[in-house]
């Protein structure tokens, strides 16, 4: 009993650091020397704040690594969570300690085990990943369903590593056996890293024929598993074509009650399962299953503002599939008081393109809730409201809510300062699906537009300026001095944008009969000779030349002149079928967002630690003696004070040098990992000569392995 005590009294024991001019890196590595085992577990604690925080502590490698053989199982996963940060940036580091590593692989403690093999295939060595073949075999057929989870994750770090060698190891085949694993983690992530493995190199794993054979084992192992594992196992499902509808039936029953998961991104998965499964079993949208989605689909709405926004999106994505899916529930996408900027938006449009234009209640709704819209004060949110309300009366295509529609645009418009150009846009996009016929509105329009001074100051954008210009081509007769506004454009012509530009072209060739000939022929001569826009420029090359053709060509130029729009039957931007499909079985993953699929966009190459690579094991012994005395002879952003007198300075570099190498005849007590059957035991030692070349520091360093 008193020894229990004295030995309890000594590891509570902590030693308050002294203070020392020669900064913090001198106490900590006091600290994980000192003798008592509390002391150097607040060390080590430090060290990682430190770490933490971006400051390089590489220095420490050797004394916090002597504090990894303990049985303090939380001082050992802080030493191990120092090793995997300092094996990305300074994997040379790591070949120290793969004697540790190997003897951990086979440690009592399921947690240990699991860390060992971890660390392991973070290293990007390729002479530390010869040794992973035994652990990672063992890991794979463990008892315990954690340790099993973690080893098959590793199985795709090593092919992420080294292909090669993965695949000469033959734990590819004990992965794919993972998938029948009575766990459904192990199984979940032996998806993810077939995944992984199948994105890097299609000829290794036949992924698509694998998903087929377990699809009942994947969907037994949907209600037993971590939401996570869940995500995994719904994105491999999305993945499979069911064989007939019978099949894809029982596809979504299984998975429609996680539609009403807590999660959100498990939500969307299985939104996307069914959405992949809906055209074989032909449901209408009066079916069961559409109310189910769209109870799914309103269940984000009530989530953070930031996953509000990816559901928005993806909502975007499933109404241009299912336009009616959501045509109820107008009233849960209203714009809240705090919602921020990037979601106001995108429930703007979710409003208009949700909205039933066959219901003149639900759209009459909308309209009064959109002019209130446009009253608030942030300018990108009003501008996005204006636009939404021509969206709202072109969709509805009825002549008398269209001029209602119109009436609050130019109520808006002369109330509003700064927004003419928004409303100038919208006003013109209700006349060209109007028609010309409209005479009403286009007397209203034209009265407007006719009403304003400067023009050229007024309007700034350039679709703006390019609906103008359209106006007093397609109308010319209701405006005065239609000449000194088209010459007002024409001087100004090189600092136009591409828009305005071409509208200026087409505008006064269609009224050039009623225009002088000079002024045609100066803005040909600038569409010609002084834009770099190609478009412009061959429109005005083809228009020269229609012009120039004798008489009996007049039928053409006549046609070209009085030709007009096509009626507009839609404002809002849709997707092709090709994209639609795409963005349909990508739900929920990163291109639904961007709009984008997965295969357009780039993937980053990583290049970390491709200066290891081939390295002879006593090369990486000499790169980690090398990057640790580095560090200790730099000065280093944990040292406070540095007004000592330079020779206590060396002094205690010196020092510190010379002790690191007996540090690590310390730490690598343990006897040395059998190497790999292949490898000759001659490779891991020098020629006498060398040995003689090389200093006693070096020397110590080699008799470690």
């Amino acid at each position: 009993m008193e020894k229990m005590l004295k030995k309890f009294i000594q590891n509570a024991t902590r030693v308050a650091p002294k203070i020392s001019k020669k900064g913090e890196l001198f106490e900590l590595r006091n600290g994980l020397v000192s003798q008592y085992p509390q002391t150097r577990k607040d060390a080590i604690k430090k060290t990682i704040q430190q770490m933490t925080l971006g400051k390089d502590v590489s220095s420490l490698f050797p004394d916090i690594l002597k504090n990894i053989a303990t049985s303090d199982v939380e001082q050992k996963k802080l030493v191990y969570l120092y090793v995997m940060n300092y094996a990305e940036t300074h994997p040379e580091l790591c070949i120290l300690a793969v004697n540790t590593f190997v003897s951990d692989a086979q440690d009592t403690n399921p947690l240990i085990r699991c860390m060992a093999i971890r660390t392991m295939s973070m290293i990007r060595v390729d002479k530390i990943l010869e040794y992973v073949e035994i652990p990672l075999r063992k890991t794979l057929q463990d008892d315990n369903p954690y340790v099993r989870k973690t080893a098959v994750i590793c199985v795709a770090k090593l092919f992420a590593l080294n292909k090669e060698l993965c695949q000469e190891l033959g734990v590819l085949e004990d992965l794919i056996s993972a998938l029948e694993d009575s766990n459904p983690m192990v199984v979940a992530n032996a998806i993810a890293a077939l995944s992984d493995i199948y994105e890097a190199d299609e000829s290794v794993v036949p992924l698509p024929k694998l998903i087929q054979s377990h699809v009942s084992q994947f969907l037994l192992a949907l209600n037993e598993c971590t939401e996570w594992a869940r995500i995994i196992i719904l994105g491999a499902l999305a993945e499979y074509t069911a064989k007939d509808s019978l099949e894809a039936q029982e596809i979504i029953d299984r998975v429609t009650p996680h539609l009403q998961h807590v999660n959100a991104a498990v939500v969307l998965a299985s939104i996307k399962v069914v959405i992949k499964n809906l055209p074989q079993v032909q449901a209408n949208t009066e079916s069961p299953i559409f109310s189910k989605l769209s109870s799914a689909l309103v269940s984000l709405m009530s989530t953070p503002p930031e996953m509000q926004y990816v559901a928005l999106r993806n909502i975007r994505i499933v109404l241009e599939k299912y336009p009616h899916i959501l045509s109820r529930e107008l009233r849960i996408f209203y714009v809240k008081f705090n919602d921020p900027l990037y979601v106001k938006l995108e429930k703007i449009d979710t409003l208009v393109r949700l909205v039933d234009p066959s219901n003149l209640k639900q759209c009459t709704l909308l309209l009064a809730e959109l002019k209130e819209y446009a009253m608030e004060f942030e300018p990108e949110f009003v501008s996005r409201a204006i636009l939404a309300l021509s969206q709202l009366g072109v969709k509805y295509s009825e002549p008398k809510f269209i001029t209602k529609v119109l009436e609050i645009i130019i109520e808006l418009c002369n109330t509003r300062d700064s927004f003419q150009d928004d409303c100038l846009v919208a006003m013109c996009n209700l006349l060209r699906h109007a028609g010309p016929d409209q005479e009403g509105m286009v007397t209203q329009v034209c009265s407007l537009a006719e009403a304003w001074s400067s023009v050229e100051n007024l309007l700034q954008t350039d679709y703006a300026k390019c609906n103008y210009i359209w106006l007093l081509g397609q109308f010319p007769q209701k405006f005065n001095n239609v000449e000194r506004k088209l010459q007002a454009s024409i001087d100004s012509f090189t600092q136009e944008e591409s828009l305005t530009q071409m509208s200026l072209l087409i505008s006064v060739v269609k009224l050039h009969s009623i225009l002088p000939g000079s002024m045609l022929q100066n803005l040909l001569e600038l569409a010609t000779t002084s834009t770099d826009e190609v478009d412009v420029r061959d429109m005005a090359i083809m228009y020269w030349r229609c012009l120039s053709v004798e008489s009996s060509h007049d039928g053409l130029i006549n046609e070209l002149c009085n030709s007009s729009l096509p009626e507009i039957a839609t404002t809002l931007d849709t997707f092709s079928p090709e994209l639609l499909e795409t963005l349909l079985r990508e739900l929920s993953l990163l291109s639904s967002v961007y709009f984008k699929p997965v295969s357009t966009m780039t993937k980053p190459k990583s290049s970390s630690g491709n200066h290891l690579k081939g390295k002879q094991l006593d090369e990486l012994q000499f790169m980690a003696q090398d990057e640790i005395l580095k560090n200790m002879n730099e000065d280093n952003l944990l040292d406070f004070d540095n007004d000592w007198p330079a020779a206590s300075n060396s002094n205690y570099k010196s020092e510190a040098q010379g002790s690191t190498v007996d540090y690590l005849n310390d730490i690598f007590g343990l006897s040395s990992p059998a190497p790999p059957v292949e490898n000759s035991m001659a490779d891991l030692s020098l020629n006498k000569k060398d040995e003689k070349q090389k200093s006693s520091n070096t020397q110590d360093l080699l008799d470690l392995f």
